[in-house]
Order: C-alpha cells, then sequence, then structure tokens
C-alpha cells in the first residue's frame, strides 16, 4: 500500500510539488510548497513563512510563475513571511498580488475563500476545504489535475502523517469533523482516497511514529500498515508526499476512532465512549509524549 518517491522535489507527470525545507536547523522542520501546472508556467507558493530560505530555493524561473500566495492558517511558522515574502518576489520581478488565506489574521490577506470555494490554477482544479480545530481559519487545498487525474492535498498542521495537529482553537469533536468528514466528505469517497498525496505543514512522521509504537499500536501484528509507515519513517527523512489519505486511514490513530486497539489504548475498555472522547484522550496522549 506505501508508496511513492522520496525527494525535497516531488513531480508527478503533469502536476509539479517542490517542497521547500523551512527552519529545519532550529527543529520546526517546517515545508513551504511550490504548486505547479503542467507547464509549469502557473504556480502557487504555499506557506512562505521564511523568506530567506524560501527564496534561497526558488529558480528565477520559477519565481516569474507565481500567481499567488497561499496560507493554510495564520500562525507565524506558516504565514508570518507573507509580507516579507511579496516584496522579495516582486523584487526578482514577479507582480504576484494574491494573498488567499482563511482569514485576515493571516498578514496582507486579500483573498478569504468560504468552505467548498473552488478555484483554479491553470488545468489543476482547487477546492478550499475549511478544517476549524488547530486553528479556526486553517484550510486544506485539494487539488487536482483535469487533465491525468492526479491528486494532492495541502493540509497545513491539520492532518500530518501519522498524526494531527493540536487542538489550539478548537475542539476534540471539531477535529474529528475536520479530519473524518470534511477532508473525506469532499475528496471523492473511499475509491479515490488511495490517489490523493499528502502534503503537510511540518516533517513530524518519524515524532508521529514512534508516539504510536509506544501508545497505541504497541505490537507488530496490531497493524501491518503501520508496520510499513514505521519501517519507511526510519529510512527517510522526508516523507511528504509519499502517503495517500488512504495510507492515513490504514494507520493514523486520530483517524482510526472507532479502531479496538485504538479505544483500548486510550482506556476506553468497554469500547462505549464517544469519538470525541477517543479523540481527547489521544491528543492528550501525544502533547504529553
Amino acid at each position: 500500500m506505501l508508496r511513492g518517491l522520496v525527494a525535497t522535489r516531488i513531480s508527478t507527470r503533469r502536476m509539479h510539488v517542490k517542497a521547500i525545507k523551512m527552519r529545519w536547523l532550529t527543529g520546526g522542520v517546517n515545508y513551504s510548497y511550490l504548486l505547479s501546472t503542467n507547464d509549469k508556467k502557473k504556480s502557487w507558493l504555499i506557506d512562505p513563512a521564511e523568506t530567506l530560505e524560501v527564496m534561497e530555493d526558488l529558480t528565477t524561473d520559477e519565481i516569474k510563475t507565481i500567481e499567488a500566495i497561499v496560507n493554510t492558517h495564520h500562525h507565524y511558522d506558516h504565514a508570518g513571511g507573507n509580507v516579507t515574502t511579496l516584496a522579495a518576489l516582486k523584487e526578482k520581478g514577479c507582480n504576484v498580488s494574491h494573498v488567499i488565506a482563511g482569514s485576515q489574521r493571516s498578514p496582507i490577506a486579500n483573498e478569504i475563500p468560504d468552505n467548498l470555494h473552488e478555484t483554479s490554477l491553470g488545468k489543476l482544479k482547487i477546492l478550499c476545504i475549511r478544517t476549524p480545530c488547530h486553528t479556526q481559519d486553517s484550510i486544506c487545498y485539494y487539488v487536482q489535475d483535469t487533465e491525468t487525474g492526479e491528486q494532492a492535498i495541502f493540509t497545513g498542521d491539520t492532518l500530518f502523517t501519522g498524526g494531527c495537529g493540536r487542538f489550539f482553537e478548537g475542539t476534540a469533536e471539531e477535529m474529528d469533523k475536520a479530519l473524518n468528514v470534511n477532508l473525506l466528505e469532499y475528496t471523492g469517497g473511499r475509491t479515490n482516497w488511495d490517489k490523493i498525496k499528502v502534503y503537510p505543514g511540518h516533517e513530524y512522521t518519524a515524532g508521529n511514529v514512534h508516539f504510536i509504537r509506544n501508545n497505541v499500536y504497541l505490537n507488530k501484528s496490531d497493524n501491518k500498515s503501520f508496520n510499513e509507515l514505521e519501517s519507511f519513517a526510519n529510512a527517510n527523512e522526508v516523507t511528504t508526499g509519499h502517503f495517500t489519505l488512504a495510507d492515513e486511514l490504514s494507520y493514523n490513530p486520530f483517524m482510526r476512532l472507532d479502531d479496538k486497539i485504538v479505544r483500548k489504548r486510550v482506556g476506553d475498555s468497554q469500547l462505549s465512549w464517544t469519538r470525541a472522547q477517543v479523540m481527547d484522550k489521544l491528543r492528550e496522549l501525544k502533547n504529553r509524549a
């Protein structure tokens, strides 16, 4: 089930995603992403929080293609570079003016899409899925290449490989809805989820794997898909774009709230808790890990 090519530049046949490392030397392990069309003539620059690191990783040709700065949420390590990045792009001859975000808490945001707002970038169709919890203005951007069927989702701090974000501005019930209703309902259904590659805002996979092995799937016999994730994470520093929504559903405990093993590990021995209670306890355990 688990498959793919891992590198800081990840390209498909038509839709191109360039992952840009930010704050890795200081422990943030953030990603910014350059999402480009098949002909590489139009791009979005997603979450360019650290202007110097982002600009160093963009070529002159790439800079010229950028049509918008896009934020997944307002936190400084995602949106804090909006002003300086816009200025740096303009200095390099890019006349970008669109700053797309979930609220005006993102600096200089001038486009605030509603939930399920559809837009396009060349042949790429993009759906803005609001996922309030980590922040109330969190948005995941679901991208489909209308020519090839290739798909991706940029999840910010809502969904990580093997985990999810802290509930800074929301509740366990909201995170359950964000992950297990909003993201799944609006991305084409079960037969489509294995086609959607996930691009989270941080490279937290190793830490999430450690948490799951020590708190949830303690035994190799508990979850075969998790064993595969663990092996991959142990061998690869960069995991973004390698896994799909279907993969996440197979091993991510925050998306497996009805799994008997997950429930028993958080203390629901009678399998009687609500999903929100299971989610809340999982997050509490992860916060302490």
